[in-house]
C-alpha cells in the first residue's frame, strides 16, 4: 500500500511562572541613562536556567519604528513571540492579548533590563546588544531588518457526497479546508519538534465504498522546512494507494 506523502515545499519573556528565575539586580534611578541607544536587537544573558530571549526595538519589516518584538526561545515554559510598542522613549506596552503589564526599559552600564509596572521590582534578566537568533520565532535578520519567516497553510479540497476530508492537522494545529483558492483564512504552522522540526500530519476522512460507509485516519511526518514563508496551499488527492489520501503543496 502506498502511503507516501509528497514533501511540502512549502524572550526570555519572564512573566508569572518565571518571575524569580534570576538574582536581584541593582536599582537604577528612573529616567537615568535615557541618552543611551536602545534601537536594534538585544539578547538575554546569564540566565540561571539557561533561558534565551531576543528583543528587537524597531527595524522590523512592515512595522513602525516604535514596535517591539520579544522572542523567548524554546526551552522556556513560556516560549514564543510577544509583540508590543514603545509608548514613551523607555516604556513598552505589550499587545493586549498577552495580559502583561507595561515594562520600563532600564539601563545599567552597557546592559539593559526591564522593570514591570505592576508594583514590584522583580528582576527579569539582563540584556546586551547582539543579533537576532536566526529563525527564532519564525523571524530572521536580512540586511539589518527583522523579517517575518512564518508560514501558514490551508487545504484546498471540495468535499463530495461520496467522499469528504473531515480535518487535517499539522503539528496538532487544524488546517482550514476550503473549496476555492484563498489565503484569507489560514493556520500558522508550528515550529515542530526535535532538531529537524518534525511535524506530525493527521488526515481524517470518510466516504462510501462498495462495503458501505467508512471513516479512516492517516498519519504522516513532515518537516517545518517543507513549509515556505507566507501562505501555503495544500491539495488533497484520493487513491494514491488503497483507500489512501495524499496531500501535496502547490505553488
Amino acid at each position: 500500500m502506498n502511503h507516501s506523502l509528497a514533501r511540502l515545499s512549502l524572550c526570555c519573556l519572564l512573566f508569572a511562572p518565571l518571575l524569580a528565575c534570576d538574582s536581584d539586580a541593582e536599582e537604577e534611578t528612573p529616567g537615568e541613562g535615557n541618552d543611551k541607544p536602545m534601537t536594534g536587537v538585544w539578547n538575554r544573558f546569564g540566565s540561571e536556567y539557561g533561558y534565551q530571549t531576543d528583543v528587537a526595538f524597531g527595524g522590523i519589516e512592515g512595522q513602525s519604528s516604535d514596535r517591539v518584538y520579544m522572542c523567548e526561545l524554546p526551552g522556556s515554559p513560556s516560549a514564543g513571540l510577544y509583540k508590543g510598542r514603545l509608548i514613551s522613549p523607555r516604556m513598552i506596552r505589550w499587545d493586549p492579548t498577552y495580559g502583561l503589564p507595561d515594562y520600563e526599559v532600564v539601563f545599567e552600564g552597557s546592559t539593559m533590563r526591564f522593570r514591570p509596572q505592576n508594583g514590584s521590582n522583580t528582576f527579569l534578566g539582563q540584556y546586551q546588544k547582539g543579533s537576532w537568533t536566526s529563525g527564532a520565532c519564525d523571524h530572521a535578520l536580512e540586511n539589518g531588518v527583522l523579517v517575518d519567516k512564518s508560514a501558514t497553510a490551508y487545504v484546498l479540497f471540495q468535499n463530495g457526497p461520496d467522499f469528504r476530508i473531515n480535518n487535517v492537522t499539522v503539528g496538532g494545529e487544524p488546517l482550514p479546508i476550503h473549496a476555492t483558492e484563498t489565503c484569507s483564512v489560514t493556520t500558522l504552522i508550528p515550529p515542530g519538534t526535535g532538531d529537524n522540526g518534525t511535524l506530525n500530519v493527521t488526515i481524517s476522512y470518510s466516504g462510501v465504498g462498495v462495503d458501505g460507509p467508512y471513516s479512516r485516519t492517516q498519519n504522516h511526518t513532515l518537516y517545518r522546512s517543507d513549509f515556505k514563508p507566507g501562505c501555503n496551499k495544500l491539495v488533497a488527492e484520493v487513491g494514491c494507494g488503497a483507500l489512501a489520501v495524499c496531500v501535496a503543496v502547490v505553488p
